[in-house]
């Protein structure tokens, strides 16, 4: 009996550190986040504009204005959870040019030369920051909300407060809960997670067009949440974009990731 109590004690106690580990670490697992030099210098073939948005708290966000002579919108693209500016700025760049459209692109806090505190309510309000900055440039039916993975989360909280054109979401999930229920299904998520990124429930409040894409092989987000995002979304003109046999980070490499593109934002 004494064994069993001391064996019920060590599985208590494990169980304790385990979820005191998720709760400290958790920000690690969901933001793989690098940072650059304050005095990093972007390069582009596209005419652009360094930005430096101050939050309420004091925290600086740094972002990316492409900019095209003639744009057909902006497009506020929230990006993934790894990697910076020095790299999505990149692929905003393709976007403006390919498709003509202003791109506004921001690191989150903890990214690239972005400064400040992070915290659920924190971040959120720096996408809405950043929605402002667009709304001073266009009227908000020329701006299109694009969330890429992670990115998603900020795109339709965003999609939630604003009258934008649309919204765009690639690759993105339900909810950090069920993305993480099915590796720690042992833990109380729902208690010790301090960034739930509920999209699921955002998406029934969203009633502008809403197109997602979302690859059939994905491993990271599966395809089941999109699929989930496409049903649960509120707005009676929305579409659903298959790609066949495509993972998480390689639509790009389908033709009919663009042919997509093409018809979203011809």
């Amino acid at each position: 009996m004494k064994r069993l109590k001391t064996i019920g004690i060590v599985i208590i106690a494990f169980y304790i550190v385990i979820s005191l580990m998720l709760l400290n670490f958790q920000e690690q697992l969901i933001f793989r986040s690098q940072t650059l030099p304050q005095n990093h210098v972007f390069t582009s073939d596209v005419p652009f504009e360094q930005l430096f948005l101050k939050a309420s708290d004091g925290a600086i966000l740094n972002g990316l204005h492409y900019k095209q002579e003639h744009p057909k919108g902006v497009l506020l693209y929230f990006h993934g959870n790894a990697q910076t500016l020095e790299y999505w700025g990149k692929w905003a760049e393709k976007l403006s040019q390919d498709y003509q459209y202003d791109v506004v692109i921001m690191d989150y806090r903890g990214y690239g030369k972005s400064t400040g505190k992070r915290s659920y309510d924190s971040m959120l309000a720096d996408g809405m920051l950043f929605y402002k900055y667009c709304k001073t440039k266009f009227s908000e039916d020329s701006i299109t909300i694009f969330g890429r993975s992670l990115g998603g989360a900020f795109a339709t909280h965003v999609a939630t407060k604003t009258n934008a054109k649309q919204l765009l979401l690639e690759s993105t999930f339900t909810s950090v809960y069920d993305i993480g229920s099915k590796r720690f299904w042992f833990l109380p998520l729902k208690w010790l997670l301090k960034y739930p990124f509920q999209n699921d429930q955002n998406i029934q409040q969203i009633t502008m067009p809403t197109f997602i894409i979302h690859g059939t092989e994905d491993a990271i987000v599966p395809y089941e949440h999109g699929q989930k995002l496409y049903k649960k979304s509120g707005s009676g003109n929305k579409k659903i974009y298959t790609i066949q046999n495509g993972l998480h980070n390689d639509l790009i490499s389908y033709p009919e990731y663009f042919e997509a593109l093409n018809e979203i934002l011809k």
